[in-house]
């Protein structure tokens, strides 16, 4: 699973972050019978007649279309010093994503306005049955080395993340034939007892340089919305042969290329002078400078960063400076945080009776007006309605404050009175304060006590199952279907564990979410996944607490900013530098 290190609600660092990509794109399908689906050009009609499902170029942002004044400008950027890796196989924080977004290119890209893939490295992306893809990439494309851009540098990259299972982006392939061969089979306690069996996805041919043949192991009508994350960047013969100095010095494909990052302070990267693609920025440059936690906010405001976002203690102040917020940009977000229960730990956390108790106990408005006012709003479903197809409002029955029926609720359940409640969060500083305003919360209209657990292991903790009490969560997703939300946060397939994270399983969630991959277009798939949230709202495995506002203030040497829908971060391919 994808460890987001969103703050709750778009949190400081939802603010510096960037998911998936924007800007202009290339026109056009080779299907003679191109269809839309749910804004995403198809490529339709097979032998039996199935509707089939593609992702097309259909419209991508024009403002990069055309050519720009040019500006030697360097853009002063921001950047969380727990950045590890640029490897795209690896890369799955914000950070190291927003970095890997100008410098590589994908099969497809998102448009920031609609949130729809329109093809970018992809010339065409088709299929008959939603389990054979085939997609044709531009001829002529280079790394910034020189080498290739072709099927080969996909099944490269692909089999290299695939492998062992152990990447962070590993599992973004488990729907491809074969990947499970190329898992090492572990004990109880995660040891390796078994190595793989294979070291390449059978269900990936290049069938010739510029045709990449995917099969899956079964129908997904939403597989060519994917193509976009960072997961499925491509990957030079050089990377792979010194994987260590790529991960540090990626070769990409993308309009910059990195020049130098010393980590943990500075992070350098240049216009790629040979990028032929059309979404090339008009400034010459980006140094990421890395902070911890909130503190790059006063080096916005003496003019040396072009991007803040104020801490909570200015959040006001900075609403109130004429010149500041004359520099503000703003918007509904895609990112949720969301309360964890251990559940396979029994009671009272399996307890729905806890869990509805706790949900009805905060006062969300509350929470957010105290922590992040202005840069969150209540949520009340687990996908975020509007961030992506399928999101709709209301689906939570019992994210509303309800005192008394938060009280009926606990007098209920199996918690036992005078235990006090450890809430997990992590290191990053607004995450703590948000989750102790919520524990506050749970204080006074529940009587309950908490201890705060900032733990610097939070990951590690709960992909070990090792929480012993309540813990924050945050989402938000990786490509634009509401699937993107369920599926890999609530299903396992393992009616015994349950899913790692809080050890949920229901058989008709699971069964939904597989009736949603088997449909034969994302319209009808996004109804299924619709169903299976339904499903997640009678369980209430988890407490929906808020949905991100996206806020970013910017400099006076920038104008276009737009943030990325998902992640709330400016798109830098659309930036413009002034002079």
């Amino acid at each position: 699973m994808r460890n987001k290190l969103i703050p709750g609600a778009a949190i400081a660092l939802c603010l510096t972050l960037a998911a998936c990509g924007g800007g202009s794109g290339d026109t056009g399908t080779s299907s003679q019978n191109a269809a839309t689906n749910n804004g995403v050009a198809t490529t339709a009609g097979s032998a039996t007649g199935s509707a089939a499902t593609g992702s097309s170029s259909s419209g991508s942002p024009s403002s990069s279309a055309a050519p720009q004044p040019q500006s030697d400008g360097i853009l002063q950027d921001v950047l969380g010093q727990d950045v590890d890796t640029l490897l795209p196989a690896d890369s799955n924080v914000g950070d190291n994503i927003a970095v890997l977004d100008v410098v590589y290119d994908g099969l497809v890209r998102y448009d920031p306005s609609t949130k729809k893939p329109y093809n970018y490295v992809a010339d065409d992306i088709s299929t008959k049955d939603n389990t054979v893809w085939t997609i044709k990439i531009k001829s002529g494309l280079k790394f910034q080395n020189g080498e290739a851009v072709d099927a080969d540098s996909f099944v490269r990259a692909w089999n290299y993340a695939a492998y062992g299972g152990d990447k962070a982006n590993s599992y973004f392939f488990e729907r491809v034939t074969g990947y499970d061969e190329m898992q090492p089979e572990t004990d109880a306690d995660g040891k390796i007892t078994k190595q793989p069996t294979a070291k390449e996805l059978s269900g990936l041919k290049a069938v010739d340089a510029t045709t990449l043949q995917v099969t899956l192991k079964a129908p997904f009508a939403g597989f060519s919305t994917m193509l976009g994350y960072t997961g499925f960047f491509p990957m030079a013969k050089a990377c792979l042969a010194d994987v260590k100095a790529c991960a540090v010095k990626p070769i990409g494909n993308g309009p910059f290329k990195v020049d130098q990052w010393d980590q943990g302070s500075k992070l350098t990267l240049s216009k790629w002078t040979d990028y032929t693609l059309p979404e090339t920025p008009n400034y010459a440059g980006i140094v990421f400078t890395e902070y911890k936690g909130e503190s790059s906010w006063a080096d916005f405001q003496a003019g040396t960063i072009d991007f803040g976002t104020p801490p909570t203690a200015q959040v006001q102040a900075a609403a109130d400076d004429p010149d500041i917020s004359s520099r503000k940009v703003s918007g509904p977000g895609a990112a949720l945080t969301y309360i964890g229960f251990p559940t396979y730990k029994g009671a009272p956390w399996n307890d729905i009776e806890f869990r509805k108790a706790i949900s009805l106990a905060i006062d969300r408005q509350a929470v957010i007006d105290a922590v992040i006012p202005g840069q969150a709003v209540p949520a009340t479903s687990w996908v975020v309605p509007d961030g992506v197809p399928g999101g709709v409002a209301g689906t939570c029955e019992f994210c509303k404050l309800d005192v008394a029926a938060a009280k009926d609720a606990l007098a209920k359940s199996s918690w036992k009175a005078g235990t006090v409640l450890s809430i997990t969060t992590g290191k990053d500083q607004t995450q703590n304060d948000y989750f102790k305003a919520i524990g506050d919360q749970l204080k006074a209209n529940l009587g309950i006590d908490y201890t705060l657990d900032p733990s610097p292991d939070f990951f590690a903790k709960r992909s070990g199952r090792q929480m012993t009490g309540v813990f924050r969560n945050n989402w938000f997703p990786d490509y634009p279907l509401n699937e993107n939300y369920l599926a890999p946060v609530y299903a396992s397939g393992d009616a015994k564990k349950g899913n790692t994270n809080f050890g949920y399983y229901d058989a008709d969630f699971e069964k939904l979410i597989k009736a949603g991959d088997q449909s034969k277009d994302i319209d009808a798939a996004v109804v299924q996944y619709q169903a299976a949230e339904k499903v997640l709202a009678k369980d209430f495995p988890t407490v929906p607490v808020s949905f991100a506002q996206n806020l970013v203030y910017y400099s006076a040497n920038v104008e276009n900013v737009v943030l990325d829908p998902f992640s709330g971060t400016p798109k830098l391919r659309l930036l413009k530098f002034k002079g």
